[in-house]
């Protein structure tokens, strides 16, 4: 038996076209009205000012419990493969540059900071994105593989790098008094490659267990980054056109999925997980 774990954010890069969406649906007609009107969404982004990055290795710490909490954080953030060596100011860069420019590929029209005072003069259609969190955690992910020799079932867990990429938008209405915030949230994971399996040796006849880890390092989270920047541009995207939908279809008609426009192949289909979590208004 072989596994391979991949980092899930390729997996899902992969599957991506998988399913078109109908073109007879009613959902993709008024889909396909608010790609092709010419309406312009506006965007003012705020960026986070730094990452939160945390280490959760405690199984690598020699008694962990022991210590007192500004021990246990320090001798965690010391057993850490990747979290200590990341740069915040250069994951929010990679980050925000695939972010913003993903955005303005599919539409927007982005304003930061420095051009607040253009953006608040009254433009309809326009929003405020504020990206209030973006963590980074790094732990062990057990892998577990079992497979039966003779009637014998021969078990084997082995521990591999992974990360979790997590962010939190608060969108709000512009130029609207008294405005509800509406968090939205996505994460991704990333993991070391495996693979493995069981064999019977021909000289002893035992069974034993063969292994290969293809370990994470550094850059991958930088590149991970990049392709998030881009994917949470998407999911924004499909957020307004999912609400555009279920405003504008027909009296009676309920949108039975919720979906994503990918913008190089001009197709829709059902997101599935592949989305932002709405947590609620504050």
């Amino acid at each position: 038996m072989k596994l391979r774990f991949y980092p899930v954010f390729i997996l899902l890069f992969l599957a991506s076209g998988l399913l078109v969406m109908p073109s007879c649906t009613p959902e993709r007609k008024v889909a396909n009205t608010f790609i092709n009107s010419p309406h312009v969404l506006n965007l003012l982004v705020m960026p986070p000012d730094n990452v939160f990055k945390f280490s959760h290795k405690g199984e690598s710490v020699k008694n962990l419990s022991e210590l007192s909490q500004e021990q246990q954080d320090s001798a965690l953030w010391a057993e850490s493969h990747f979290m200590q060596y990341l740069s915040d100011s250069l994951l929010l860069e990679t980050y925000m540059n695939n972010f913003i420019g993903e955005l303005r590929n599919l539409g927007f029209n982005v304003y930061l900071d420095d051009a607040i005072d253009s953006f608040m003069t009254g433009k309809p259609q326009s929003y405020v994105l504020d990206i209030s969190q973006m963590q980074l955690d790094e732990y062990f992910y057990p892998v577990e593989d079992q497979e039966s020799y003779m009637d014998t079932i021969y078990y084997k867990k082995t521990n591999v790098n992974a990360v979790d990429f997590g962010c939190w938008f608060d969108l709000s209405k512009a130029n609207t008094e008294n405005a509800k915030k509406t968090v939205l949230y996505a994460t991704s994971t990333i993991y070391d490659s495996f693979e493995g399996r069981f064999y019977s040796d021909p000289f002893t006849g035992r069974v034993k267990y063969k292994y290969r880890i293809d370990s994470l390092a550094v850059k991958d989270i930088y590149e991970m980054a990049s392709y998030l920047g881009k994917k949470h541009a998407g999911y924004l995207y499909d957020f307004f056109m999912n609400q555009y939908i279920a405003k504008h279809l027909p009296e009676g008609v309920q949108m039975e999925d919720y979906y994503h426009y990918n913008r190089a192949k001009n197709s829709f289909w059902p997101a599935d997980d592949e989305r932002f979590q709405v947590l609620g208004t504050k």
